[in-house]
């Protein structure tokens, strides 16, 4: 298309299509806060996800932890029963009441623990914001 047929004199040039310097400064200047703003959320959500797998970490921990006090308990209890049966030639009564007794003691211990644990986390239970209930 030529100049001619938009309506305007020929030899000038059109202005559409161009931004002008203070245009430019000021779309510079936008982006650079919005990069800004984006890098600062970035930022944030990494330091949330850090906090959530210290959290996870912590936790699958705790589980582990209370696992193994249980299978410890049972496995203690078998192994003690097993050597005294064939100490005492009594096979396998003892070796049953012994893991009888490796499993109460391994359940007791897990009960000590989650106590522990439970008020270890009661403060922080307490300062926890209230959910709203749906039926209110």
């Amino acid at each position: 298309m030529s100049p001619e047929d938009n309506g305007e004199e020929p030899g000038h040039a059109s202005e559409r299509g161009q931004i002008k310097p203070e245009d430019r400064e000021a779309i510079r200047q936008r982006s650079s806060e919005i990069g800004k703003k984006l890098d600062a959320v970035k930022a944030r959500r990494a330091e949330a996800e850090a906090e959530m797998n210290r959290a996870r970490q912590t936790a699958f921990g705790q589980a582990f932890r209370y696992a193994a006090e249980l299978i410890v308990g049972v496995a203690v209890g078998g192994f003690l029963g097993w050597v005294l049966d064939r100490y005492f030639g009594t096979a396998p009564w003892l070796m049953i009441v012994l893991v009888i007794l490796g499993f109460a003691a391994g359940l007791l211990n897990l009960i000590r623990a989650a106590r522990k644990a439970q008020t270890e986390n009661e403060a922080l239970q307490r300062s926890a914001p209230a959910v709203a209930d749906d039926n209110d």
